[in-house]
C-alpha cells in the first residue's frame, strides 16, 4: 500500500512538473508577445529578424497604415515557402509598430464581389502553375498585397522575390508616408549631355540621362523623386539632397559655382565622371574628356586622370562585329574580391562589378585637413593604363603590353568639412538676365559633405548593363545614393538571402539516407530514450 502511495505521488509530482513547466513557457511566451515582441531566429542569416532600417521605419510611422493582404488559399506547392515567409515578416513589421500597421488577410475564393474588390486595389490575379500525379496544372489566383495610409496607396501587385521582400515593404512605407528624398539630376545643356551612338545594322543615338540610364532611373524612382536640374540657373533647390553630375561633357562656371555653394551647405555630390569620351558609331574611339570640373575636384583633392585602365586577367571577354566566339577585352574590367572596400556598405555586397573602358582617379595625399578618403573599387596590382593615345580595338592578348602594372583606384568616397573652390577667387558672374552672384558665398562647408567619384559613366547605362548581365552596377550606383541622400541601413536589406535547403535539392545518392533519419532514426531515437528513462525509473521505484 505505501509501495502504490509513493508511485502516485511519484508520478503526480511528474504531471505536475510538466504542468508547472508548460504553465512558465506559456507565460513567458505570452509575456514576451505582449510586451516585448521577441523571438528566438534560428535561421541562416536571420530571415525572421527585421534589419535596423525597418525597425527605424516601422516604428516612426506618423499615423495608421492598413496592410491589406490578398491571398488565394489554394496556391500551387512551391508557393508554400514563400506564403510562409512572408506572412511571418508582416507579422513580425506589425508586432514592432507599436499599433501603426494593421494587417488584415483576404482569400478571394470565387467570389467575384471580392476579386473586382483585389483587382482594383491593384493587385494582380495570375496564372500558377503546378505539377502534380495528374500533370501539369493552371491556376488562377491572387497573392499580393496593397498598404493604405489616408488616401495614398501603394501595391506590390504579385509577391515573388522573397530577397527583396523586406526591403521593397520598408521603401513601400516610405514613399506611402511622405518620407521621399531627392536626387538632382545636373546632365548639362543642350549639347553637353551624353551621348552614345550604339553599333549595329542599324545605329542609335541616345543622348542625356534618361535615354541612357532608363533602367537605373526607373529603379531609384521607387524610393527617390528625381529632379532635372538643367538649366541651372539659380541655385540649386533646398529640397535636393544628393546632386548627381550624370557625366556631362562640359558645365558652365555658374553650374560650377552651384555645385560648389551646394557642397558648402553640407550636402553630398556623385560625380558620374569618366576621363575618356567614348564614341562607339564608327568604331571604337576614345579622347580626353575636358568637362569644365577638373579643376573644381582637383581643389577637393580628386583628379579623374585622362586615361584607360586595362586588366591583365580580370576582364569581360566580349563578340565584336560578326565573331561567333567571345574575344577577351582587357579594357572592360571585372573589379571583385579585394578590390571592393568590404568595410563600406555601398560595396561590402556587390560581389563584383563592371567598367569599361574605366578611368582612374589619383588622390591628392599631401593636403592636411580633416577630410577621410575612402576607396571604394580599385583595379588589381596586374593592372596598367593607356593614356594619350588610345588604341581600343580588339586584339589578341599576346599584342597587348603591360607597362607598370599597380592598383589604381577606381571609385573614390570623401568626406569632411571643405573649403570652397570660390575662398580666395571671385565668384563668377551671372549672365545678361542675373546680377553677379556674390553676395552670401559659403566658403567653408557648413557641416560633413560628401564628394564620390566615379571615373566612368557607362557602367550604369542600359547598353553595358543589358550586354554584360552587370546587374551589380546598378546596385553600387543604388547604394550610393542610400548612403548619400537616405539611410545606410537601407544597403543592408537591398537584397536578402534567403535560405531554403530542401530535400530536393540534395544529391539523389544522398536522399534515402536523409528520409531514413528524418523518418525513422529520429522517432527510434526519441523512442529510445523513452525506454530508458521508464526503465531508469521502475528501478528507482522498485529500490524505494
Amino acid at each position: 500500500m505505501a509501495m502504490n502511495s509513493k508511485k502516485l505521488s511519484s508520478r503526480a509530482n511528474a504531471y505536475l512538473g510538466i504542468l508547472t513547466l508548460v504553465v512558465i513557457l506559456a507565460v513567458v511566451g505570452l509575456t514576451s508577445e505582449m510586451f516585448f515582441h521577441r523571438r528566438l531566429d534560428l535561421t541562416s542569416g536571420k530571415q525572421f529578424t527585421l534589419s535596423k532600417a525597418s525597425l527605424n521605419t516601422i516604428r516612426s510611422l506618423p499615423d495608421l497604415v492598413t496592410v491589406k493582404v490578398v491571398m488565394s488559399k489554394d496556391l500551387p506547392t512551391q508557393f508554400l515557402q514563400i506564403r510562409t515567409h512572408v506572412v511571418d515578416l508582416l507579422r513580425e513589421f506589425e508586432a514592432q509598430a507599436n499599433g501603426k500597421i494593421t494587417l488584415v488577410f483576404e482569400d478571394p475564393g470565387e467570389s467575384e464581389t471580392k476579386r473586382q474588390s483585389a483587382t482594383s486595389l491593384g493587385i494582380q490575379e495570375v496564372q500558377l502553375q503546378e505539377q502534380s500525379s495528374e500533370g501539369l496544372q493552371i491556376k488562377k489566383g491572387f497573392f499580393g498585397l496593397a498598404m493604405t495610409y489616408g488616401d495614398k496607396k501603394e501595391v506590390i501587385p504579385v509577391l515573388q522575390n522573397l530577397e527583396s521582400f523586406e526591403y521593397d515593404l520598408v521603401v513601400k512605407l516610405k514613399k506611402l508616408t511622405g518620407s521621399i528624398k531627392t536626387i538632382g539630376i545636373l546632365e548639362g545643356g543642350q549639347g553637353a549631355k551624353l551621348s552614345m551612338t550604339l553599333p549595329g545594322p542599324q545605329p542609335k543615338t541616345t543622348s542625356g540621362f534618361d535615354e541612357n540610364f532608363p533602367t537605373l532611373k526607373e529603379e531609384a524612382e521607387k524610393l527617390y523623386k528625381l529632379e532635372k536640374l538643367d538649366p541651372l540657373t539659380g541655385p540649386i533647390p533646398e529640397t535636393v539632397d544628393l546632386l548627381l553630375v550624370a557625366a556631362p561633357s562640359h558645365i558652365t562656371e555658374q553650374e560650377k559655382f552651384r555645385i560648389d555653394q551646394f557642397l558648402m551647405k553640407g550636402k553630398s555630390v556623385m560625380f558620374l565622371a569618366p576621363g575618356v569620351d567614348m564614341s562607339l558609331g564608327m568604331g571604337i574611339n576614345g579622347t580626353a574628356s575636358h568637362n569644365g570640373y577638373e579643376d573644381l575636384l582637383a581643389h577637393y583633392g580628386l583628379a579623374v586622370k585622362k586615361n584607360v585602365v586595362l586588366e591583365d586577367r580580370n576582364y569581360q571577354f566580349v563578340r565584336f562585329g560578326n565573331s561567333f566566339f567571345p574575344s577577351p577585352y582587357p579594357y572592360w574590367i571585372i573589379v571583385q574580391g579585394d578590390g571592393l572596400n568590404s568595410d563600406s556598405p555601398i560595396t561590402s555586397k556587390l560581389g563584383a562589378v563592371s567598367l569599361p573602358w574605366a578611368s582612374s582617379v589619383e588622390i591628392d595625399t599631401s593636403r592636411k585637413d580633416s577630410t577621410k578618403v575612402e576607396i571604394l573599387a580599385q583595379s588589381t596590382p596586374g593592372s596598367w593604363e593607356e593614356a594619350n593615345n588610345f588604341f581600343l580595338l580588339p586584339r589578341d592578348m599576346k599584342e597587348y603590353l603591360p607597362v607598370k602594372q599597380h592598383t589604381q583606384n577606381l571609385v573614390v568616397l570623401k568626406s569632411g568639412k571643405f573649403h570652397s573652390f570660390y575662398e580666395n577667387r571671385p565668384a563668377p558672374a551671372g549672365d545678361s538676365t542675373q546680377k553677379p552672384d556674390t553676395a552670401g558665398v559659403l566658403r567653408v562647408s557648413q557641416k560633413e559633405s560628401r564628394i564620390l567619384v566615379v571615373g566612368n559613366a557607362l557602367f550604369a547605362t542600359d547598353f553595358y548593363v543589358g550586354y554584360t548581365n552587370a546587374v551589380a552596377n546598378l546596385h553600387l550606383v543604388l547604394n550610393s545614393f542610400d548612403q548619400l541622400a537616405l539611410d545606410p541601413d537601407l544597403i543592408t536589406i537591398r537584397s536578402r538571402e534567403i535560405a531554403n535547403s530542401p530535400i530536393l535539392e540534395a544529391k539523389k545518392t544522398k536522399k534515402p539516407y536523409i528520409l531514413l533519419l528524418n523518418m525513422v532514426v529520429a522517432p527510434l531515437l526519441l523512442l529510445g530514450a523513452g525506454v530508458v528513462i521508464g526503465i531508469r525509473r521502475k528501478k528507482k521505484e522498485a529500490m524505494a
